[in-house]
């Protein structure tokens, strides 16, 4: 029984091994792709109210989008995603939905809305987590057709997507993606390397 609890260690431990090597590797890649797509993003944080910052694109900050209709994104440094459909009119619309078009396809998501009244009406309408991820992935995969954005509330305000805005939203896209992997492979190789010191520590002679 010795023997065979020392094999399974032994199999074990060079498990570990290949799967620390093998998630270091992969890691490795994936910074080098992140690295360059990270300069086109500001990180933003309001200490006094927010827990966690995120990191909007350039071109979909708040502060360059005034008084209009237009849809932000941005990946909080807990790689959590977001999806912010903006509504300025002259009256509440109450948005409840963002939906997505390209030709006879769409995709549709549910979100919390905040109004508020400063010359005119504004509508915020927050979608976050899977949800995000699917409509910034449905304009990922469209990226060369026309896309209609229509908020959904006591009416359809609808209007397209430019294309500097579909690009700004599949960046958004592959960073949240890419920061998720990035955390699941940090994660792979913590449990990884704890596996091999338990069993150097409990080996000491197959190091």
């Amino acid at each position: 029984m010795r023997i065979e609890k020392n094999q399974r260690d032994s199999l074990n431990y060079r498990q570990a091994q290949q799967n620390l090597h093998y998630s270091d590797s992969l890691l490795q890649a994936l910074v080098v792709e992140v690295d360059p797509l990270m300069s086109r993003f500001i990180y933003e944080k309001n200490d006094k109210a927010e827990d966690h910052g995120h990191y909007v694109h350039r071109t979909l900050r708040t502060s360059n989008n005034t008084s209009r209709n237009f849809i932000q994104a941005y990946v909080m440094d807990n790689h959590v995603a977001s999806v912010q459909s903006y509504y300025y009119g002259s009256s509440r619309h109450q948005q409840c939905k963002l939906r997505l078009i390209v030709g006879e396809n769409y995709v549709e998501r549910e979100g919390s809305n905040h109004a508020f009244q400063a010359e005119g009406w504004h509508e915020i309408l927050t979608i976050d987590h899977d949800d995000a991820l699917h409509l910034l992935s449905f304009v990922d995969s469209h990226l060369r057709e026309r896309i209609c954005a229509n908020s959904i509330g006591q009416q359809s305000v609808k209007y397209y997507l430019t294309d500097t805005e579909k690009q700004a939203l599949s960046d958004t896209y592959r960073l949240a993606v890419s920061m998720r992997n990035i955390d699941a492979l940090e994660r792979a190789i913590h449990v990884a390397s704890l596996q091999i010191q338990k069993y150097e520590k409990k080996h000491p002679n197959c190091k």
